[in-house]
């Protein structure tokens, strides 16, 4: 029980467990209570009296309740100047404590609204920061499809993608997960698409790149927050696609001639974790009607009503059923099945997904 008395002009704070001292107790049981002498009363909390030298003699306590009767909080008058509190002085107090709940009950719901207010506009700056750094459009490449997508929840998270062209033929993949939520989370993927973009060079080495960037969100953020990414380069020319996975969730390649689903498990840990952190490079070759799939963990951590999460077997089984489908149509497959998942259920966690398919 959190009280503030009035002395005078002089405003003390008093803080007690519910059900210690009168007021304590009157929270507790929401009876009023009216004392000739508060010292004679065993339930009497003597600590203030004590510390400020102030001597309770009379007392008139009772509840505080709000439009539904739930107790609130107490009203609690001391000393009457003559005799002690009446059931005139009850009634009065009574009265008064309606109108003073009222009064807290719509400063509550103003708070409350500002408070959403607040968190609305958050996450619509979050959400412009965010659509900002998202390529307009995906790249046209020989021999390959592409589709793309990130849809952000309510809360809108650090999701992010990006494909970024190179000398040589070469094409950069990015997909990264912020730790966090709202704007903080959307300044970070901020620094993340400044940094990629100014480090990338033409001999590009990734597990290089990964500790420079590494360097970079560890210097600029506290300490609890983090990146996961996955960054890749694919040559054209070859079908080779050299990447490094920073503790983000492991991509899949499907190989329909073979009918085989392998996930990737390279890995290291993500960014900004350690000021100092290595990164192992590793290369694949995706053959002609090879399909690659990067996505966040809003894929697999949807939750449906039970709280039970998607998971990877389902993203597996989902991919496999697929098959030897254009991009767009995996990326659309995988998206409807985690949808029929969660049926309609909200999710906290934007939701990424990333296909890549070599067609010849």
């Amino acid at each position: 029980l959190w009280s503030k008395v009035v002395k005078g002009k002089e405003l003390v704070e008093i803080r007690l467990p519910i059900g210690t001292g009168i007021s304590g107790h009157v929270a507790k049981t929401g009876k009023t209570v009216n004392l000739k002498d508060a010292w004679k009363d065993k339930r009497f909390f003597s600590g203030f009296d004590l510390r400020t030298g102030f001597q309770t003699k009379t007392m008139l306590c009772m509840p505080m309740r709000d439009r539904k009767g739930k107790i609130i909080g107490v009203f609690q008058i001391l000393n009457k100047v003559r005799g002690s509190f009446d059931k005139e002085d009850e009634s009065f107090l009574e009265a008064f404590s309606v109108h003073a709940a009222l009064a807290i009950e719509n400063a509550r719901l103003h708070q409350a609204i500002v408070e959403k207010e607040r968190i609305e506009k958050e996450i619509e700056i979050a959400g412009a920061i965010q659509r900002r750094l998202l390529p307009k459009e995906l790249p046209s490449l020989p021999s390959f499809d592409i589709d793309a997508m990130a849809r952000p929840s309510k809360m809108v998270g650090g999701d992010y993608y990006d494909i970024i062209g190179l000398p040589g033929n070469r094409y950069v993949f990015v997909v990264a997960d912020v730790s966090g939520k709202g704007v903080p989370a959307a300044l970070l993927v901020s620094t993340l698409h400044a940094s990629i973009h100014a480090y990338i060079e033409g001999s590009l080495n990734l597990a290089e790149l990964a500790a420079k960037l590494n360097l970079v969100v560890y210097n600029n953020t506290e300490p609890e927050r983090y990146i996961t990414v996955f960054l890749g380069v694919l040559d054209l020319s070859e079908g080779i696609f050299t990447y490094v996975n920073a503790g983000h969730n492991f991509p899949i390649i499907y190989k329909p001639l073979q009918k085989l689903v392998i996930p990737l498990t390279s890995g290291g840990l993500p960014l900004g974790m350690f000021d100092f952190a290595e990164f192992q490079q590793e290369t694949v070759t995706l053959d002609p009607k090879d399909t690659l799939i990067l996505y966040t963990d809003g894929v697999t951590e949807a939750m449906n009503r039970s709280e039970k999460e998607y998971g990877e077997d389902r993203l597996l089984q989902a991919v496999e059923r697929a098959g030897d489908k254009s991009a767009h149509e995996v990326k659309e497959a995988i998206v409807t099945d985690v949808d029929k998942f969660v049926a309609g259920e909200p999710q906290s966690d934007d939701l990424t997904v990333m296909v890549l398919k070599r067609v010849a």
